[in-house]
């Protein structure tokens, strides 16, 4: 047998709820992402020594690992811009910005867990691991809130 629903008999999640998780997304990504790219455009050699146990940093791995810097503020400043503009436009949401960021925190996942899988010792690859696994779920549950309101 089969019942028929009315649109009043559906549950309806709150728009506010999926906005709200979206939001505290973005501002959490740009804090951590902004102290990183800082760090890493500060004192690159501290940051190896620290992250992947590298004691000496060469010149060029100071480059390298300043522009990659460069590249964490640039994802922090989207984030903050797109907690800025969440009363704008439809296409201007900051749910916009959530698939770049799966796509960001599964390369980092993926990448730190093959260093900790090829045995690389260094203090903060277990929390770096973890911070960005947090950070990767938490974008698919905003976009499984936007897919659920979708329908």
């Amino acid at each position: 047998m089969t019942s028929v629903t009315t649109p009043l008999d559906t549950r309806r999640e709150d728009p506010r709820t999926r906005e709200r998780a979206t939001a505290h997304l973005l501002t959490v990504t740009t804090i951590v992402e902004s102290g990183f790219g800082i760090a890493l455009l500060l004192t690159p050699a501290w940051v190896a020594r620290v992250l992947a146990g590298i004691e000496h940093a060469s010149p060029e791995l100071s480059v390298v690992m300043r522009v990659a810097g460069g590249i964490v503020l640039t994802i922090a400043a989207w984030c903050a811009l797109g907690r800025l503009s969440e009363g704008g436009k439809p296409r201007t949401r900051p749910l916009d910005l959530v698939p770049g960021l799966v796509v960001y925190n599964g390369c980092a996942v993926a990448v730190i867990g093959d260093a900790l899988v090829r045995g690389v010792r260094a203090p903060l690859l277990w929390p770096a691991l973890a911070v960005h696994s947090a950070l990767l779920l938490w974008c698919i549950a905003c976009l499984a809130l936007e897919h659920t309101e979708r329908r």
